[in-house]
């Protein structure tokens, strides 16, 4: 038991220091995540539409990621044609996270 967690604080550790693809965002290591951000993605003087679209993306670690969290897919989940504004939404506890994308448009 003592190897695994051994093995285990390492893992996190290596993780934490790893470089991320896109080092702006808190993603995959911490205790606790709960944010939202607005993605520099807007319309000027556009109001945020009728319709509402999301994709999301997981994470174990940092290390393991899946999922299709892309503006194409928000957009097609939400059947969006054309996109006014969108932001982040990301949740992590501990070793698991999800980072949502939320378009807004008609």
């Amino acid at each position: 038991m003592k190897k695994l967690l051994t093995a285990l604080f390492l893992l996190v550790l290596v993780a934490a220091f790893m470089p991320k693809s896109q080092a702006y965002e808190p993603w995959g290591v911490g205790i606790y995540n709960g944010t939202k951000e607005v993605m520099d993605y807007a319309t000027p003087n556009a109001t945020l539409g009728s319709k509402t679209g999301e994709a999301t993306c997981k994470t174990v670690l940092g290390l393991v990621n899946w999922g299709d969290c892309s503006l194409r897919s928000a957009m097609k989940n939400g059947r969006i044609s054309r996109v006014t504004a969108a932001d982040w939404e990301k949740h992590y506890v501990l070793i698991y996270g999800e980072k949502t994308l939320r378009v807004y448009g008609n």
